[in-house]
This record gives C-alpha cells, sequence and structure tokens, in this order.
C-alpha cells in the first residue's frame, strides 16, 4: 500500500492523472462539444506525457491519433453549427422546442422539417386518422373538434398531433384551420429515426410537448369557465 501511495504521489506521473481526468471529464459531458474539447486536452496531455516524459512512444502515438479524430469531429460539430441565418417562423419554432440543443442538433431537425402554409377551412388532421403528421403552428390558428363540437383553439408555439405522434394511436380529434397558418410539418416516421439516433433531440421534444401539452389546458380550463 505505501509503495503504491508513493507512486501515486510521485510528481513525475502528475500529467498522467491529468490525462485520466481529462478523460473522465470528457465522458461525463452531456455537451457533444465539450466532451471532444475535453477529450483533445487529454490527448494533448497524453501525446506530452508519454511522448516526452516517459519516451513510450507507443502510446503517444494512438494519443495523437486519439486527438486528430476528436479534433475532426469538433471541427464538424463547429462546422454544423454555422447555420443559415433562419427566418423569423424558424427562430419561433427553435425558442419553444430546442433552446439549448447545440447548433449541429438544431440543424437535423431543421433538415427534415416541410415548411407549408394552409388555408382557412383546410383540415390538417382528421379524427381517427392513423399516424397523423406531426405540425407546429409559427403564425395563424387551427380549432380543434371532436365530433361536432369545438374544444379547443391552437395557435403560434402550439403543436398539433402530439399525442398521436407519442402513443402510436390515431388522431382523437380533428384540427381545422381557422386562420391562414404558417406550420413545420413532420413525417412521422422520419422524426422518429432521427429522435432514436439523437437522445438529446428526443428529449428536448418531449420536454417541449409537454410545456404546450400543460399550456393547452389551462387555456382550455379558462375557455370551459368563461363560458360556464
Amino acid at each position: 500500500m505505501d509503495e503504491f501511495l508513493e507512486q501515486f504521489s510521485d510528481p513525475s506521473k502528475f500529467l498522467g492523472h491529468v490525462n485520466y481526468i481529462l478523460v473522465i471529464l470528457s465522458v461525463s459531458m452531456s455537451s457533444m462539444r465539450w466532451l471532444r474539447i475535453f477529450a483533445i486536452a487529454s490527448g494533448i496531455t497524453g501525446v506530452v506525457y508519454y511522448g516526452f516524459m516517459i519516451s513510450d512512444l507507443i502510446s503517444a502515438t494512438w494519443e495523437l491519433i486519439f486527438t486528430a479524430v476528436n479534433a475532426i469531429q469538433l471541427t464538424l460539430i463547429l462546422l454544423a453549427s454555422r447555420v443559415r441565418r433562419l427566418n423569423d417562423d424558424e427562430k419561433l419554432f427553435i425558442d419553444a422546442v430546442m433552446p439549448t440543443l447545440e447548433g449541429n442538433l438544431r440543424a437535423r431537425m431543421l433538415k427534415i422539417a416541410r415548411w407549408e402554409t394552409r388555408e382557412p377551412g383546410e383540415i390538417l388532421i382528421e379524427e381517427g386518422q392513423a399516424a397523423p403528421q406531426l405540425v407546429f403552428i409559427a403564425r395563424g390558428a387551427a380549432s380543434v373538434e371532436k365530433g361536432e363540437k369545438l374544444i379547443g383553439v391552437c395557435g403560434p408555439g402550439d403543436f398539433l398531433g402530439e399525442m398521436s405522434f407519442l402513443s402510436g394511436n390515431p388522431a382523437s380529434a380533428t384540427v381545422r384551420v381557422s386562420n391562414e397558418i404558417r406550420c413545420c410539418v413532420y413525417d412521422p416516421g422520419e422524426l422518429r429515426a432521427l429522435l432514436q439516433r439523437n437522445p438529446p433531440i428526443r428529449q428536448a421534444l418531449e420536454l417541449s410537448f409537454n410545456r404546450n401539452l400543460v399550456g393547452k389546458l389551462d387555456r382550455m380550463n379558462e375557455t370551459r369557465h368563461a363560458t360556464v
């Protein structure tokens, strides 16, 4: 035990400890950008320690490769973050759905989005429809109808079809355009595939669904009390 402590506290091995500490920090990061940054710092430390302090050229070479791979990945992340200038509708979508996500993840979400303008009277989702599209309203308004009864109104910042998307069940209500709508539309299958590959996007989207659902319920309660 004494020998272990003596070796562990040896000043000449300090940089080796830093190397492993940085590795541990990198894998504990939830942000891919910071994961890569700490990994690169660890790799550089490893190159110096193994290559110049203990003359282990094999380990130093692997540390150099490790550093290069992470540097390339960090470059790709930074390039993907330089998304084209967003319009007002896209900014609203980003702020409502994924304000904390990194630029490369936002870009993936926007890449598979389809932006549409829908006219008053058009049906976005029909009651009983299997696998309805997921819709995010950026501008305009839509009425939510159950049978022939109006049960709610949705506007900018609201999702449509999210419950069917989460549960896989048919649509429980009909959604009809009230005022001209500008909306972001997702194919359910394509979106599920993206979320399966990118857990951070899935978590952000589900959190946004929850916030939006609370807002809808509050509005429905206010409407119900106003009509009593």
